[in-house]
C-alpha cells in the first residue's frame, strides 16, 4: 500500500496550480508542521522556499517534535522540497512557543503556493506541557487554542484560496480557531482538514459554533483511532483510512494509506480502538468539571516531580519520584484513576454482549432464509 512518500514521488512533477489541491496534500503539509524550522530561519530568514531546506535534511536532519520519527519526517521533507509540486512553496510565519508553567505548547506555520495558502497547526510534541494541555481541553479553553485563533486572524487575508489543517492536538486547535473566526474571514477559507484530532469539549464550548464548519470540513482518522475519537466531532465528510502501521502507531500520518493518489479508505474502525475510545469517552464523562482540573494538576505534578520536562526524560529514577507522589493524591484523583479500569471492564462487557446478540440474530436470519427461499421455489 502506498503512503504519503509515494504520493509525493508520484505527483512530483505536477504543480498544484495544474492539478488542484488534493486531500493528501493537506496530510503532507500538516505532517511537515512537526518539523522545527528554526535552524533554516536562523540561516536564511523568516521566509524561504521549501527547496532551501533540502541541505538541512542531511545527516541528523532538522529537529522533529515527535519521538522516533525524525529520520522518516526529514526524508519526507527532502522528497517534498526536491519536487516541482512543493519545492517552490514559500514557508513563512513559523511560530513555535513553549512554556512549562502555566503549560503552553503551540506551533503553526503557513505554506504559500501560487494556487493557495495553507495554515498548519502542529499537534502535541513530547513535552509534558503539551500533554498537560491535551488534558486541559476537557475543562478550559487553553492558551494554545486561543493562539490558534489569533494566528488565523492575523494571517487569513483576501486574494488567496485558504486551507487550514491540523493533526492531533493541532486538529483541536484548528476547530477552535475555525469556529470563532469572523464570518468575513471564514468566507475566505475554502476547506479545513481535521486529521485524527479530538473535538471540542461540550462542557467548555457551545457546540453550536461548530455547525457552520460541517460544509467545509474533511475529517480523516486511521482505522485504529483513539485521539480522534475524543469528544468526537460530528462531521459529514469523515474518512477512515487504512495504515501501514498497527495499533496506536497508526496515529502517525506518514503511515496512512494512499490508493492511486487518493486516500485509502476502509469501512470502519478497528474493534479494539472502538473499545478504547468508548472506555475513555465514558470515563471522561464520569468526571465532573470541578474534578477534572484537580486530577490533571495532581497527575502532572507527580510526573514532573523528578525533574522530567519531556517524555524522553523519563527513566527509572524519575518514575520512582513520580510514584512517591501517589500517596499525596486527593481522593478525587485516586478515585479517577481507579475508575478507568472499571470502565474498561464495563465497556468491554457491553461490547461483547452486543456482538453475541448480533451473532445470534445473524444465525437466526440464516436459518430463516432457506425456508423462505424453498417456499418461493415451490410456488414457482
Amino acid at each position: 500500500m502506498d503512503t504519503i512518500s509515494d504520493y509525493i514521488q508520484w505527483m512530483s512533477d505536477y504543480p498544484c496550480l495544474l492539478t488542484g489541491f488534493h486531500e493528501p496534500d493537506a496530510v503532507l503539509l500538516s505532517l511537515l508542521s512537526y518539523i522545527d524550522y528554526a535552524p533554516v530561519i536562523r540561516d536564511i530568514g523568516e521566509s524561504f522556499r521549501l527547496r532551501a531546506a533540502v541541505p538541512y535534511t542531511e545527516n541528523d536532519g532538522l529537529p522533529v517534535m515527535i519521538t522516533g520519527v525524525g529520520k522518516n519526517y526529514n526524508e519526507i521533507l527532502r522528497l517534498a522540497a526536491q519536487s516541482v509540486r512543493y519545492g517552490n512553496m514559500i514557508l513563512e510565519n513559523y511560530l513555535d512557543l513553549q512554556r512549562d508553567d502555566p503549560p503552553l505548547q503551540f506551533s503553526a506555520v503557513c505554506f504559500k503556493d501560487e494556487a493557495f495558502s495553507f495554515i498548519a497547526f502542529r499537534g502535541t510534541d513530547s513535552s509534558l506541557a503539551g500533554w498537560k494541555e491535551d488534558f486541559m481541553i476537557s475543562f478550559t479553553r487553553t492558551e494554545a487554542q486561543k493562539l490558534a485563533l489569533k494566528y488565523a486572524q492575523n494571517h487569513i487575508t483576501p486574494g488567496q484560496h485558504w486551507y487550514m489543517g491540523g493533526h492531533s492536538k493541532g486538529g483541536n486547535e484548528l476547530l477552535y480557531a475555525a469556529s470563532l473566526l469572523s464570518e468575513e474571514q471564514w468566507n475566505l477559507v475554502d476547506r479545513i482538514f481535521l486529521l485524527d484530532g479530538p473535538g471540542l469539549c461540550p462542557e467548555v464550548m457551545d457546540l453550536e459554533v461548530m455547525k457552520r464548519l460541517d460544509g467545509k470540513t474533511t475529517r480523516i482518522i486511521p482505522e485504529f483511532s483513539v485521539v480522534g475519537k475524543l469528544f468526537e466531532p460530528q462531521i459529514t465528510d469523515s474518512r477512515i483510512l487504512r495504515s501501514t502501521a498497527t495499533g496506536i502507531l497508526q496515529h502517525d500520518p506518514s503511515t496512512w494509506g494512499i490508493d492511486h493518489g487518493k486516500l485509502a479508505v476502509t469501512a470502519e474502525n478497528d474493534h479494539t480502538s472502538r473499545w478504547i475510545s468508548e472506555t475513555l469517552d465514558q470515563w471522561v464523562r464520569g468526571i465532573t468539571q470541578e474534578e477534572r482540573p484537580v486530577f490533571v494538576n495532581e497527575l502532572f505534578a507527580a510526573l514532573s516531580a523528578g525533574g522530567a520536562v519531556n517524555l524522553e526524560d523519563f527513566n527509572m529514577e524519575k518514575l520512582r519520584a513520580a510514584m512517591k507522589h501517589i500517596g499525596s493524591f486527593s481522593e478525587i484523583t485516586r478515585n479517577t484513576i481507579s475508575d478507568l479500569p472499571k470502565q474498561a471492564f464495563r465497556t468491554g462487557f457491553e461490547q461483547l454482549r452486543q456482538r453475541v446478540e448480533g451473532s445470534v440474530q445473524d444465525l437466526e436470519n440464516k436459518i430463516k432464509k432457506p425456508e423462505s427461499e424453498s417456499a418461493d421455489t415451490i410456488a414457482q
